[in-house]
């Protein structure tokens, strides 16, 4: 480093280089995100390490402000919009085909039951039902119309 003739600052005289406290750049020193050096317990850098990874920060900056201002195609928000517009009708299709079984198996279930009780009305309003085996029946209750 002394061989290159490269003047060695401390931390704190480049914080006033930079918008970074001398304690976030002792950190990006000791993660290798800027060159430094430690001499008798204190850190050190150098002008141009400073000026070299502000100008990187400012480019990744600028990069990922780029990245963000991309435009859309027209097309492509087209495509996304038939996308949604498909799945809101499968989801429709999907959903009335759920209530179409539900109530398949529903009137299914209500023709088991009345083919397995049985029920008569004669001329004068008598009801009877017709069981598969009374020994099950514990109790009837009557109700009128």
């Amino acid at each position: 480093m002394e061989g290159n003739n490269l003047k060695l600052i401390s931390l704190k005289d480049a914080s006033k280089l930079t918008p970074y406290s001398a304690d976030y750049l002792s950190l990006l020193v000791r993660k290798g995100k800027l060159e430094g050096y430690k001499r008798e317990g204190k850190w050190f850098t150098t002008d141009s390490a400073v000026k070299s990874y502000l100008q990187k920060t400012a480019e990744s900056s600028y990069e990922h402000q780029q990245n963000l201002n991309v435009k859309v195609p027209a097309d492509e928000i087209r495509k996304a919009k038939i996308n949604y517009r498909w799945a809101t009708v499968l989801l429709l299709v999907v959903l009335f085909s759920g209530i179409l079984i539900w109530k398949i198996l529903d009137d299914k279930n209500t023709e088991n039951i009345r083919n397995k009780y049985r029920i008569s009305e004669d001329k004068d309003g008598n009801m009877t039902i017709f069981v598969p085996n009374p020994a099950l029946i514990k109790s009837v209750n009557v109700m009128q119309k």
